[in-house]
């Protein structure tokens, strides 16, 4: 018997992909192959670099949220 094999899918931040597709103009698909590293450029390496950036800053916006309520 030979193994069976799943495919993992990565989810992205629907909300960075809006603020991405307002921002580029371009179709979400292509802003998540260009998140993923499918495509190679100087604008996928700027779509990436701003992804990494809105989710760093969306991550420490939802920390802080959770310290606060804590206090």
């Amino acid at each position: 018997m030979g193994k069976s094999k799943t495919k993992i899918y990565k989810s992205y931040d629907s909300n960075i992909l809006e603020a991405l597709f307002v921002k580029y103009g371009l179709s979400k698909y292509y802003i998540r192959q260009c998140v993923s590293g499918a495509v190679h450029g100087i604008t996928p390496d700027s779509i990436k670099k701003d992804y990494d950036i809105m989710q760093k800053a969306h991550k420490d916006v939802i920390m802080n949220l959770i310290q606060e309520t804590l206090k």
